[in-house]
């Protein structure tokens, strides 16, 4: 019988998200929002294997800011390596507007919603393939973070 462990995270850890082409999406821990939520920020670094991602992650390569359930990260899909001081200043974290009244009103999402927002980013898969075709654009920390180029579905 094997017995699955769970992977530990803490605030400043990096992490990298798999993607279908074989590449690695960036990630860090910004906090834990609640028992079973980190907010996290992602950003445009790629690495092709886990050991290549530097110390540091670029400001200026920042693209999302998202409190996401932490089964990625307990399961080790999101896989930890390393660990840095937060690199994005408090105002952008998510959700910040609602943490003196408990939370109520944050917005959460699952880890497969990142997954899918981090490979339409690249270009892996349509960034227009939801219901609202304007979905992921909303998960950027700024519009000017849009890819110039992205792969849409056909109508």
């Amino acid at each position: 019988m094997t017995t699955s462990r769970r992977q530990q995270w803490e605030v400043g850890d990096l992490f990298l998200i798999r993607q279908r082409d074989g590449l690695w999406s960036a990630g860090q821990i910004l906090d834990r929002m609640m028992a079973n939520v980190a907010s996290c920020a992602f950003y445009a670094v790629r690495v092709a294997k886990p050991s290549s991602l530097g110390p540091l992650l670029p400001r200026d390569s920042l693209i999302a800011v998202a409190s996401v359930s932490r089964d990625g990260l307990d399961s080790g899909a999101w896989k930890i390596v390393g660990h840095a001081p937060v690199g994005v200043e408090r105002r952008l974290w998510p959700n910040e507007p609602f943490r003196d009244v408990g939370w109520i009103g944050a917005k959460i999402y699952d880890a497969g919603i990142i997954e899918a927002f981090l490979e339409a980013f690249h270009g892996l898969v349509p960034w227009d393939k939801w219901k609202d075709p304007d979905y992921l654009d909303r998960l950027l920390i700024s519009p000017d973070k849009r890819p110039a180029k992205l792969l849409y579905k056909t109508h």
